[in-house]
């Protein structure tokens, strides 16, 4: 896949990557490293973790869990994640475009030279205080971080799985300068545990029941005529087959997140596997 000034060598990247990948997995096959999702300030929350297999390969990632900081990212995690001698990009996130604007001019400032890019991870928030999630604001905050980064960085936009919408989202983040996309991020839902005394869980899933959706979501970017961008696949890659349909309905690549969660090393596994995989549309 060419990401910008980039080829990565394998189309099986790894997302939400674990801050300390166990050794002798194989993971310096992988085509990039993209890094858990964080924030300017570390976001405190109920739960340290706060991810649960609510069902077969499907994980509920819980919305008021902890966010670590970019400065934490660049001070503990980043030596870690580079000496695998693959492209790392580092997920971030933010309620508005000045909180874009802030944390990638500073991750420019601190590590520059030292990372691929970054993904502009896109929701809706939760709650009222952040921005709504629409083309403009897509491209406002596409924008903000490309003009921080400067015309070399790859900046990948993840968006949210909404068929009827991500065609236009899309566009935004083209017209704000992104380098490539990446469909989906969550799909929002709730969790009633089994305990009768158990409050429910809201979060987004993640995994197995997140991979139809997605699927179309890539399916309706990579059959506009006006998006011109790459695309990484990423929801529910647990096998071989999987890439391969991500690959048919559009990708030039995808992320494995849920799966290397719920089995360490799966992601290598897959690079393995599948490096000589291209993109062959349906």
């Amino acid at each position: 896949m060419q990401l910008g000034t980039l080829t990565l060598q394998n189309p099986v990247c790894l997302a939400a990557a674990p801050w300390q990948l166990p050794a002798g997995l194989g993971h310096e096959r992988l085509g990039a490293i993209f890094t858990r999702t964080v924030t300017m300030e570390p976001r405190p929350g109920l739960y340290e973790e706060g991810i649960w297999q609510v069902a077969d390969q499907t994980l509920l990632n819980a919305t008021n869990m902890r966010t670590e900081s970019a400065e934490i990212l660049v001070q503990e995690h980043l030596p870690h994640l580079r000496s695998y001698g693959v492209p790392v990009l580092v997920s971030i996130t933010a309620p508005g475009i000045p909180g874009f604007r802030k944390i990638a001019r500073f991750l420019a400032r601190e590590v520059g030279p030292q990372i691929a890019g970054v993904e502009v991870y896109m929701a809706q928030p939760d709650t009222g205080k952040g921005a709504d999630l629409n083309a403009k604001f897509v491209r406002e905050a596409t924008q903000a971080v490309r003009n921080e980064l400067g015309p070399e960085a790859a900046v990948v936009v993840k968006l949210p799985p909404w068929p009827e919408h991500i065609r236009g989202l899309a566009l935004g983040a083209q017209e704000g300068g992104a380098t490539a996309l990446a469909a989906t991020n969550l799909l929002k839902a709730l969790h009633l545990p089994g305990e009768p005394d158990a409050g429910p869980l809201a979060g987004g899933l993640s995994g197995e029941a997140l991979r139809p959706v997605a699927l179309r979501c890539v399916w309706e970017l990579a059959h506009d005529e006006r998006i011109t961008l790459p695309i990484f696949g990423t929801g529910g890659v647990f096998t071989a087959a999987h890439v391969t349909d991500y690959l048919r309905c559009g990708a030039a690549a995808v992320q494995v997140a849920s799966g290397e969660w719920l089995e360490p090393g799966l992601s290598a596994r897959l690079a393995a596997e599948c490096g000589q995989l291209e993109p062959v549309n349906l």
